[in-house]
């Protein structure tokens, strides 16, 4: 259901008596051992993303989320539950980003503070929080929550998912040199072996006709001047990227990405919708 839904950001702290009760806690401030909440298959951390980075005391924060709900009914709202550096709890709200299928929908959003001499709000700790139909379903890791320092880049956390086609860096531009268009596309993966290849499978022409082109391992990726995130990072995913030039005409490209190792194909074809990127 294509519906955006903002969740106003609130300090209310919900705490839990029984694994099943939940209720409002007394006092706006509470600590982390008695933030405990139940998970739920209903809704699932995807993957997420932070970095920092910044250049001649102009500095940027940002934190990124997927997140997988079940369509339970039209009206909802889905938030990041984060603590904060000063020990206190946020909600960052989420918006709806596509249907997977009948039953799942994808939510995603961000948190992004910049500005000359600003300072990181948010500390490393974050569970998922989804509200309809009265009901409130969370996805704290099983029990454990979830922790992201804030220069560690790419977590996949679907464990089944392999590879991750990051969005926010393809592109489709104009290369005056070649005075052609170029795609750009930038993935990460699991490293499950030393040696893998990742590529990208494309179509200009609605798959009338198709091509291919590998792309290559980042073994650090820029967030910000003198600002880097290893590859891999602490969660053992790696970065890699390329490019491919074709005639300037080309408007629009739709593309899958595969991840092939240990004799094993995985891809990333954006739910079976694919990606499509246009100029």
């Amino acid at each position: 259901m294509k519906k955006c839904v903002y969740l106003l950001m609130s300090l209310v702290i919900f705490s839990c008596t029984t694994e099943d009760d939940l209720m409002v806690g007394p006092e706006s401030l509470v600590s982390e051992a008695e933030i405990t909440v139940k998970s739920s298959d209903q809704v699932r951390l995807i993957k997420s993303w932070t970095s920092s980075g910044g250049y001649r005391g102009y500095t940027t924060y940002t934190r990124k989320f997927t997140v997988k709900v079940a369509d339970l009914a039209f009206d909802k709202q889905v938030s990041i539950y984060h603590e904060k550096i000063d020990g206190t709890w946020e909600e960052i709200p989420l918006s709806y980003n596509m249907e997977i299928d009948d039953q799942n929908e994808l939510w995603s959003g961000e948190s992004n503070i910049q500005g000359y001499g600003v300072s990181p709000v948010y500390a490393n700790e974050f569970v998922v929080k989804y509200v309809v139909n009265g009901n409130t379903y969370w996805d704290n890791n099983s029990g454990a929550n979830y922790r992201m320092d804030r220069r560690d880049g790419y977590f996949i956390a679907d464990p089944n998912a392999n590879l991750s086609v990051d969005t926010d860096f393809d592109n489709l531009y104009y290369l005056p040199t070649y005075d052609q268009n170029s795609l750009q596309v930038t993935v990460d993966v699991r490293n499950l072996a030393p040696s893998k290849e990742v590529g990208v499978l494309y179509t200009t022409d609605g798959w009338q006709t198709q091509n291919y082109f590998t792309l290559k391992y980042r073994n650090y990726w820029y967030s910000g001047p003198f600002f880097y995130i290893q590859s891999p990072n602490q969660f053992g995913i790696e970065r890699w990227d390329g490019s491919v030039r074709f005639d300037k005409s080309i408007s629009t490209v739709e593309y899958a990405v595969v991840y092939k190792v240990n004799g094993q194909e995985y891809w990333d074809n954006n739910y079976g919708k694919n990606h499509v990127v246009s100029r």
